[in-house]
């Protein structure tokens, strides 16, 4: 192989990560509570289990709903996204695997053990 050939093979497998990540894409969820949440978790779930839209547009990734949480999300590892946001006394992280096969999004509360989830398929 000559120098010219490997030069090209080095600037397509560069361009490749970059082109996968510009890919806009939405992703509608609804979630559910988990079947042990507490009595608090429980009183919360009119803003959860409603559709969760996720975003991703211009390399800028959110989780939108009409239940009020709207919440801004980075990517960690290659197709995962996460978000903290503050819903109430309720401080909620949002992780969506939009990647995965099947899609999921969660909601957990750091401190009550809450959990809700959703798989798209």
């Amino acid at each position: 192989m000559t120098i010219t050939k490997y030069l090209v093979l080095a600037a397509v497998a560069l361009a490749l990560p970059s082109t996968a990540m510009a890919q806009d894409a939405e992703v509608k969820f609804w979630l559910n509570g988990a079947p042990n949440n507490i009595q608090g978790c429980i009183a919360a779930d009119p803003s959860f289990t409603r559709e969760q839209t996720f975003l991703l547009a211009n390399g800028q990734a959110q989780i939108k709903s009409s239940g009020g949480i709207n919440v801004k999300l980075k990517m960690g590892r290659d197709g995962v996204y996460h978000g903290d946001f503050d819903l109430g006394r309720l401080n909620l992280n949002v992780v969506a695997d939009i990647h995965s096969t099947p899609r999921t999004l969660t909601v957990t509360t750091r401190d009550q053990g809450c959990k809700w989830s959703a798989i798209k398929s």
